[in-house]
């Protein structure tokens, strides 16, 4: 309606666009610093809490959107949180992290939105970088477990003497060459190294032997609840670990699959228990079979003396029970053989519980079928000299503790006198 008038809206346009990019550079350009602090040990299912520092160095006031991206293992998504930072101050953004599966997991770069000093735009800067966060699995024990392990680290655990019968076998020493010394135990190369004999003295073993063997296989992926059957498993064999390395056994684990994963030897003492936490806290379940056959075979080259193998797997396929049992028949003559069988919530819940259409009664037979069996394997197992705990996941690690002390008792103890044999 009037012509003249038409620079004038065109003007404050410009001026108001010119302002708003003004604003979000100045917004950008802001001084702000950010530190994130973690727990110096993420635990899966833990609370942990987590925390951000911001500091400006501006003389304003400033408005921040913070966003901390998550992985899906740590959080079920992103957090936000808004702050409002005074004139060359500081703020703490608190926040509680419950981990939800184990292994390596991303935090992404700490995003902050800013809101520029004429309040007329936001931008968008990266304060910190991204960065990975280790979630170890279970650590922290109480009731009879937690029991059991202050024992066994105050080194009070298992202190029972031990018979002693015939000579030593572990290296001890050399000395020089005695009449009456056997000849098998002349050193030949310390010999000419030295001009003379030299025999080696031995002494007696102070500890056992112990192979830990986890499966990591297809049974061991099911989740109940928040953890997998895995979790459980891992955390059971890390407990023993801890108990038999404080008792000074020389303690080897072994993890597989369809193929042996892992081997990892362990040094007596609570260094040696921590290698073991980060050389196994990743370890993830595959969907193969599990190849029973391949890891006793590799138990049996990794210790030729005779030793204690703990299994810890859950079975679930008729197949594979029978693997399991020619395979440890196989290596039970040398070794001490403990299979500690994880049951099944869902099985279990589909065996007893009363079918409600026909589907779930097909479901019941086939998990009765599966328990019968399993308890046919167990039967067959101990009558031939094999130990079988099964426990459910939260009593996984007890029943495994108390059947190796058992064991160790046992061993200190000696057999049993022949009339006591004849009473039994």
């Amino acid at each position: 309606m009037a012509p003249w008038l038409a620079p004038a809206p065109l003007a404050l346009d410009a001026a108001l666009l010119a302002a708003f990019v003004l604003d979000g550079r100045r917004a950008r350009t802001t001084g702000l610093q950010a530190a994130r602090q973690l727990p110096p040990l993420l635990v899966q299912g833990e609370r942990s809490e987590v925390r951000v520092r911001i500091v400006s160095r501006a003389r304003r006031p400033i408005a921040v959107l913070l966003r901390e991206g998550l992985d899906s293992g740590l959080a079920p998504g992103p957090l936000r949180r808004e702050l409002a930072v005074a004139p060359e101050g500081r703020a703490i953004w608190s926040y509680t992290l419950t981990p939800r599966r184990r292994g390596n997991h991303r935090l992404d770069a700490l995003a902050a939105r800013i809101l520029g000093p004429w309040g007329l735009a936001w931008a968008d800067v990266e304060l910190l970088p991204p960065e990975t966060a280790r979630v170890y699995p279970q650590v922290r024990w109480g009731g009879p477990v937690g029991k059991l392990l202050t024992l066994a680290q105050r080194r009070q655990l298992g202190v029972t003497p031990t018979r002693i019968r015939g000579l030593g076998t572990e290296p001890y020493a050399l000395r020089r060459y005695m009449p009456g010394d056997p000849p098998s135990k002349i050193q030949w190369k310390a010999t000419a190294r030295h001009g003379r004999l030299i025999v080696r003295e031995d002494t007696w073993e102070r500890g056992t032997r112990l192979l830990i063997l986890l499966d990591c296989a297809r049974s061991m992926a099911s989740v109940e609840g928040e953890k997998s059957k895995l979790d459980a498993a891992l955390a059971a064999a890390l407990a023993l670990t801890r108990v038999a390395a404080a008792r000074g056994d020389r303690v080897t684990l072994l993890t597989f699959s369809d193929r042996v994963e892992r081997i990892v030897r362990v040094a007596s003492g609570a260094r040696g228990a921590s290698s073991a936490y980060r050389q196994l806290y990743d370890a993830e379940a595959k969907l193969a079979e599990p190849a029973y056959d391949l890891a006793l075979e590799q138990a049996a080259r990794l210790e030729s003396r005779q030793a204690t193998v703990v299994l810890f797997t859950s079975i679930l396929d008729l197949a594979s029970a029978e693997l399991l049992q020619r395979s440890v028949n196989e290596i039970r003559r040398r070794h001490r053989i403990v299979l500690v069988n994880l049951e099944d919530a869902e099985l279990a819940r589909l065996a007893w519980e009363a079918p409600r259409s026909t589907l779930e009664a097909f479901a019941k037979v086939s998990a009765l079928e599966i328990l019968l069996a399993n308890r046919d394997l167990g039967f067959r197992l101990r009558r031939a000299g094999i130990r079988v705990a099964s426990a459910p996941a939260d009593g996984l690690a007890l029943e495994a503790l108390e059947t190796y002390l058992e064991m160790q008792r046992e061993r200190s103890a000696g057999p049993a006198p022949a009339a006591a044999r004849r009473t039994i």
